[in-house]
């Protein structure tokens, strides 16, 4: 907030985006027209699905932890009223005022569709279909590099209704049938970042009182949802127990999904998307748990413990003496 305060005023316009620059192996461009700088700023927001690892054993997943539960016309309901009325438009163009006050009207007809979409797998292409808008990032010295900018995904509010409905459905199992470690923070039901301070604080105090030497290792996942493959979040999410139905539901949702880069009153061409999971898409926080609460699994002795907050991981050693610490986190981070 302090820097938007500080900040030099300005008329109030859109800024437009710069000459960018770019490296290229060990050579550097600019990208100068609209075409040009859509496609490098595409590159930087949706890194290509990395190559496949060769396959191995095949894996034995234990049962799912429950059968998912059909979804009902009172839960689509609530859903609508939870709409904020006045937010901008989406991709379909619908204000969300009009959902809410003909949700009696259209309730039946959404029941049907949502059913068909998540029992059959009946995805509707242009629910897949989404615009993307670059803003700046505040605060940034320079804005002529694509790292100065970040991705606002306009999703379609039908299909945010229906993923909606899911991610409250898988995080219900999730805190049920104990899915996630107990050390994974935020979106979850009765844990806040208060929660993962609280614990961290007293993990380091009772390392103190012991006499030991307590060493914090803060990573930060960059760009974490462009950068999930979704494979590995089906493997990770069988291992973790989700319901198989869920976990149909969201590899269809994340195959063949298409964008639409806008900025300077430019819109680009559909830009194929094939790794990761949509920023704005109200299912994308739950999945993300079970994407990366692997970290969590590091641990393997009294003296090692983890903390997971959505993509920030911390890994904590307390042992007698820095030397021994420092061995102790070289081999949590290559474990």
């Amino acid at each position: 907030m302090q820097r938007l305060l500080a900040a030099p005023a300005s008329d109030g316009g859109n800024s437009k985006i710069p000459t960018l620059k770019y490296k290229a192996g060990s050579n550097k461009y600019t990208a100068q027209t609209n075409k040009e700088k859509g496609r490098i700023l595409a590159k930087s927001f949706f890194p290509p699905r990395p190559n496949p690892k060769p396959p191995g054993t095949p894996t034995t997943y234990p049962p799912q932890c429950t059968k998912a539960d059909q979804i009902t016309r009172e839960a689509i309901q609530r859903q609508l009223r939870k709409l904020k009325p006045y937010k901008a438009l989406e991709s379909d163009d619908i204000p969300n005022i009009v959902l809410m006050k003909c949700a009696d009207l259209i309730i039946d007809r959404l029941y049907f569709i949502y059913l068909a979409t998540y029992n059959n797998k009946l995805y509707y292409a242009s629910w897949k279909a989404f615009n993307t808008i670059v803003l700046q990032k505040p605060g940034k010295p320079s804005y002529k590099t694509p790292k100065a900018y970040r991705p606002i995904a306009l999703i379609n509010t039908l299909w945010k209704v229906l993923t909606a409905i899911l991610a409250k459905q898988l995080t219900f199992y999730a805190e049920k049938y104990r899915l996630l470690p107990s050390h994974y923070f935020r979106d979850r039901p009765g844990y806040t970042t208060t929660d993962a301070i609280h614990l961290l604080m007293y993990t380091i105090k009772s390392a103190w009182h012991k006499g030991k030497v307590a060493v914090v290792l803060f990573l930060d996942i960059e760009g974490a949802f462009p950068n999930v493959v979704p494979a590995k979040l089906i493997h990770n999410s069988r291992k973790r127990q989700v319901p198989s139905k869920l976990i149909r539901f969201a590899a269809g949702m994340l195959d063949r999904r298409v964008t639409t880069l806008k900025f300077d009153n430019y819109s680009s061409l559909p830009i194929p998307i094939d790794n990761g999971i949509g920023q704005g898409d109200p299912l994308s926080m739950a999945l993300y748990q079970f994407y990366n609460t692997n970290l969590l699994d590091i641990p393997n002795t009294t003296c090692e413990s983890t903390i997971a907050y959505v993509d920030d991981a911390l890994l904590i050693a307390t042992v007698d003496t820095f030397v021994e610490v420092h061995q102790i986190l070289m081999d949590m981070m290559t474990r």
